[in-house]
């Protein structure tokens, strides 16, 4: 007997709600992806009429997910680098304290990135970190507002996750944090001055607690 000769079923066609169910939801990614463009050129683009009016809005929008860190039109060239270091204060078994060295927390990120074809945004981290400290504490290093205080958390969570661990038996109270600028010398063909010295800044000690740790981590 001869098999059948019938061709399989296939879907039939959209009904009118289908329809126009696809449609409301092609027209709902094209104007997010219009909105989100927009939004991005604007953040992007020079101080305007336009980005003035809108700024508090698409601040709000672009923060913290799609922030951006480079300017499209006039990007700035680095003029100054800055190295961020750390060390803490231990309080020993014995009801000592020990100071412990400096720790180059920018110069662990830079030996990770470079001549990384992929490298993590997580070293990237340090400078969104500082950059916050700096414009939320005024000129005698005391926070502005919660937004002072976050970044403080913020920054001491940071460091303490790439610190060498405490000792056993001992309990990390403090933690100090200094930066050193240096002034990116001119290209050769350009005369110019003398190159400034480094300038190094250190900050006040901090009080180091339980919700300063990264999860997981109690010392």
């Amino acid at each position: 007997m001869a098999p059948d000769s019938g061709t399989a079923e296939g879907p039939g066609p959209l009904s009118r709600r289908q329809r126009a169910a696809v449609l409301v939801a092609a027209a709902a990614v094209a104007v997010g992806l219009l909105v989100h463009t927009g939004a991005t050129f604007l953040y992007l683009a020079p101080h305007n009429a336009a980005t003035d009016s809108l700024g508090t809005g698409l601040n709000s929008y672009m923060a913290p997910e799609f922030v951006q860190s480079w300017q499209l039109f006039a990007p700035e060239i680095t003029r100054t680098m800055t190295a961020v270091g750390a060390r803490t204060e231990l309080r020993m078994a014995d009801g000592t304290t020990r100071t412990g060295n400096w720790q180059d927390l920018t110069a662990q990120d830079l030996a990770e990135l470079r001549g990384n074809p992929l490298p993590s945004r997580i070293r990237q981290q340090l400078t969104t970190a500082w950059a916050a400290l700096l414009t939320s504490h005024d000129a005698e290093q005391r926070p502005v507002g919660p937004r002072g205080l976050d970044s403080e958390q913020y920054l001491k969570r940071l460091a303490l996750s790439r610190l060498p661990a405490t000792p056993k038996g001992a309990r990390l109270e403090r933690i100090q944090f200094r930066s050193t600028d240096t002034t990116v010398p001119p290209p050769p063909w350009k005369r110019g001055g003398a190159t400034p010295a480094p300038v190094v800044r250190t900050y006040p000690w901090w009080p180091v607690g339980a919700d300063d740790f990264a999860e997981g981590r109690t010392s």
